[in-house]
């Protein structure tokens, strides 16, 4: 009687212990991203949304942040378990494996340019006549006519560290430069504070490229499951209403 309740005792300890034990997750980050990905800490809105995904059903994030075209490299070599921002068409081109969550937030990007220069354009294609610099991996992300358009001109360049966009168009060595709102904003007023650029010209701003969707790629199906699981108790968070983009499991 007395080993039937000690028997009965240890089970309930080890099945206790197995429910509260958590499964470690490392996650991949483009590296020059704020306000969504920050180098200290790290932290920012994107890895705060992966763990927010992630630790209602148990799993913590080990960020890593690497260049933004390392992290695809990171994830094919099974250096991590998860990589962000990723799309249909980045699944399909670089033939990604894995289990993907759908669309759950989005960038916004935009094109900008000096206002003193006037410069108009009203379609994609109207930027061939221009220099653009745009963020690393951009052609490979957004596709079609704007693959096009930058695949014909002459005068695209990417850039890894975006910060760069801007020192290069407020230099006026660009015409336009072309990246998500938020990003643009940040590293406009880091400048600012810094004093380090004069960062005061009026700038045209052009809608021409909407929302760009992006998910989670796992190597695993479980935590994959869970971050999808997830989603409704993400919605109720005021700090990703501006990011948030469900049209695969939005019910």
């Amino acid at each position: 009687m007395v080993k039937s309740a000690l028997l009965i005792i240890i089970l309930f300890v080890l099945s206790y212990s197995a429910v509260g034990q958590t499964t470690r997750i490392v996650a991949s980050f483009g590296d020059t991203l704020p306000p969504y990905v920050f180098k200290d800490g790290p932290s920012g809105i994107l890895i705060d949304l992966l763990k927010d995904c992630l630790a209602p059903s148990g799993y913590t994030v080990s960020p890593r942040l690497h260049p933004y075209a390392r992290r695809i490299v990171e994830y094919e070599t099974n250096q991590v378990d998860v990589v962000t921002d990723i799309n249909e068409k980045v699944l399909k081109d670089s033939k990604l494996k894995g289990f993907y969550t759908g669309h759950i937030y989005a960038y916004e990007n935009f094109l900008f340019s000096l206002a003193e220069r006037e410069l108009r354009v009203e379609k994609i294609e109207d930027l061939s006549a221009y220099s653009l610099l745009s963020w690393q991996g951009a052609i490979a992300h957004i596709g079609g006519e704007y693959a096009t358009m930058a695949l014909r001109n002459k005068q695209y360049r990417e850039t890894h560290n975006q910060k760069t966009q801007l020192r290069m168009l407020f230099n006026k060595r660009v015409d336009f430069i072309q990246m998500d709102g938020n990003i643009y904003k940040f590293f406009r007023q880091e400048l600012a504070d810094s004093q380090t650029l004069d960062v005061s010209a009026p700038v045209d701003i052009f809608p021409l490229l909407g929302k760009s969707p992006n998910g989670f790629l796992f190597k695993s199906e479980a935590p994959r499951d869970a971050c999808v699981a997830n989603l409704n108790l993400i919605k109720e968070n005021e700090k990703y209403k501006d990011i948030l983009y469900f049209d695969r499991y939005d019910e």
